[in-house]
């Protein structure tokens, strides 16, 4: 009967999900965000360093570092430099280390326990993923040149936003419930 009975308990106990390997906010997805962030973050770093001349070209074997430089040097760039006084990759690459931190950050039960972060750490997926479509979009139709390195970190940024958004959307329904739980206790009884 003990014979049983362990086994039984067994069998229930490789039945449950791993709480970091399922659900929102799960170790795996995380992680590979953190990866795709980690790449973004050296790739966005070596544009970075070709834009505050550090470097003399953009490593680019499909595009060329022609077009590279004309992506990485047009208006908007030189603008966004002018006004924060640092490259645009530059602050990309910032934008990628926030999203290695935020992915990582936080146990497994984030989405209930630390809905903010959770929030936070979208808000920062979708910023990169609206500037990776914008940069997807504006190479061929307004600046007329191609840069391999930024559509990777595009692809990438996307790929992160979408990745993410299962957690996001959990912990933004979890705080939902708890603001309307908060305000249905608020209510005088009738």
């Amino acid at each position: 009967m003990i014979a049983v009975s362990r086994r039984h308990s067994r069998a229930a106990e490789a039945s449950r999900p791993d709480s970091a390997n399922s659900g929102p906010s799960n170790w795996n997805r995380r992680l590979l965000i953190a990866l795709l962030a980690a790449v973004d973050f050296l790739l966005a770093g070596h544009m970075a360093l070709y834009q505050w001349g550090m470097i003399d070209a953009v490593w680019d074997p499909v595009f060329g570092a022609e077009q590279s430089h004309l992506v990485l040097r047009f208006g908007v760039s030189e603008l966004i430099r002018q006004t924060f006084l640092v490259p645009d990759a530059a602050l990309g690459a910032a934008a990628y280390l926030a999203e290695i931190i935020l992915s990582v950050g936080g146990s497994a039960e984030r989405w209930r326990r630390q809905p903010w972060l959770v929030v936070v750490f979208g808000i920062n997926a979708l910023a990169v993923a609206l500037v990776g479509v914008a940069l997807i979009v504006l190479q061929p139709t307004v600046v007329g040149a191609w840069c391999l390195l930024c559509l990777v970190t595009a692809v990438f940024s996307i790929a992160m936003l979408g990745l993410a958004l299962p957690e996001v959307l959990a912990s933004l329904g979890h705080l939902r419930r708890r603001w309307f739980a908060g305000v249905d206790s608020a209510r005088p009884e009738s």
